[in-house]
């Protein structure tokens, strides 16, 4: 069969790279609608962090189940049909009337967004050469940045002029869309123009896969960074940074808006530097380190920051982001360690414990945040100097563990695990 052509395939790539961008606006999407949310419903910061959390535990719980239709039916089935529930989640949280209707919206949409990412990286991963798989990491995450992006400063005024929700229910339509462009464009594997379904494994030959993934050592050691590395970040950008700078640094919600925006921007930045550094240095666990830790050192001086200057807030908070960049690195790195037949499964897998944990992380962040008293709803000073050192506690830990894999060879299309040829 033919080969589909270049122009086709950049379609398919900018589609699933579209579809990201969504997902990424409504993961972060809380932050700057929290002060309204938790004003029109009374929300304590305990039911604000289930909220917030609820998207990335239900998207937690179905990435190995996902990772397996994923490998079984392919992307463009599996994509297309999911981002229908995100359309369907995002109009339940716009028709909310009590808390529980947001936490299920915000389930929904959760569970609609399980492949976006690591769907679109199956595809790279079969359309593309293995040493182009970093930088293509990096501009899905770039192009899925711009929805954090759209979820800061372009929110606040959508939610000025629309309402909270009616920038939802507009959300909703555009989804909608985007899923049937996914069932338009995207195809499975090069050789196929039309849908081509992976062959499909037996129980015990998907539970073996699964297994073999799961004892991977390098993987293991792995897996503590992975969970702890998002979720750090998503504490301040998708959750409590609004609040933060506006209460205790003493911006308005406005000003807020465009600090999250500095960040997410400096993140977006940072996955490029970090993906164009490692194949020129030939060094990946390095950079990794100097990522974590490093960002996890920002995070310390945070939660000691006294009230500072606007614009050097905003130079804080891009370097941040720019530090917080190395996730790109993670997931190319969990990609090296995966054959190619248990793609999917292995990225998801590895997405479970990244996602889950920003749930964790945001759950977390509600426990910490309830031990202290508020007034009027401001929660003080050493509420957030708990928050955020916990945070760079763990990312710090987390990268200790880290610190004992081997480095990764980005040139190798199949990494420690044997038997890389699909099961007979």
């Amino acid at each position: 069969m033919a080969l589909m052509t270049s122009s086709r395939l950049n379609a398919m790539i900018a589609i699933l790279c579209f579809a990201f961008l969504i997902s990424q606006f409504y993961r972060a999407s809380v932050g700057v609608l929290a002060p309204a949310l938790m004003q029109e419903f009374s929300l304590s910061a305990n039911l604000l962090g289930t909220i917030g959390g609820s998207y990335f535990l239900v998207f937690a719980v179905a990435q190995v189940p996902c990772g397996v239709l994923l490998d079984r039916y392919g992307p463009r089935r599996v994509n297309s049909l999911l981002f229908l529930l995100v359309a369907f989640g995002a109009a339940i949280f716009a028709c909310a009337q009590t808390a529980t209707g947001l936490i299920i919206g915000r389930g929904v949409i959760g569970l609609g967004c399980a492949t976006c990412l690591m769907g679109t990286l199956v595809i790279f991963s079969r359309w593309l050469p293995t040493e182009k798989f970093p930088l293509m990491v990096a501009v899905a995450s770039g192009i899925g940045g711009t929805g954090a992006l759209i979820a800061t400063v372009p929110l606040a005024w959508a939610d000025h002029y629309l309402g909270w929700r009616g920038t939802f229910l507009l959300m909703a339509a555009i989804t909608v869309l985007v899923a049937y462009l996914i069932w338009l464009l995207v195809r499975n594997n090069p050789t196929d123009p039309k849908y081509s379904p992976v062959k499909p494994e037996t129980l015990a030959q998907t539970l073996r896969g699964i297994g073999k993934i799961g004892t991977n050592r390098q993987l293991l050691l792995l897996l503590p960074l992975n969970t702890v590395a998002y979720g750090s970040t998503m504490v301040l950008l998708g959750l409590w940074g609004t609040p933060y700078f506006r209460d205790i640094q003493g911006v308005t919600t406005l000003q807020a808006s465009q600090l999250l925006m500095g960040m997410a921007t400096g993140l977006m930045a940072g996955g490029f530097l970090y993906a164009w550094l490692a194949p020129k240095l030939r060094v990946m666990k390095k950079l990794v380190v100097f990522g974590s830790s490093s960002s996890g050192l920002m995070f310390l001086i945070i939660a000691f920051l006294p009230p500072t200057n606007t614009y050097l807030l905003m130079g804080f908070v891009c370097i941040q982001g720019i530090l917080c960049g190395y996730g790109v690195l993670i997931i190319s790195h969990v990609k090296t360690l995966m054959p190619q037949h248990m793609m999917g499964r292995g990225l998801t897998l590895a997405n479970l414990f990244g996602f889950g944990g920003v749930g964790c992380m945001q759950l977390l962040s509600g426990w910490i945040m309830n031990k202290f008293d508020t007034s009027g709803g401001i929660y003080p000073a050493p509420a957030y100097t708990a928050l955020f050192t916990t945070v760079a506690c763990l990312m710090l830990a987390a990268t200790l563990f880290y610190l004992m894999t081997k480095e990764a060879d980005l040139m190798s299309p199949a990494g420690n695990i044997p038997n890389p040829q699909p099961p007979k």
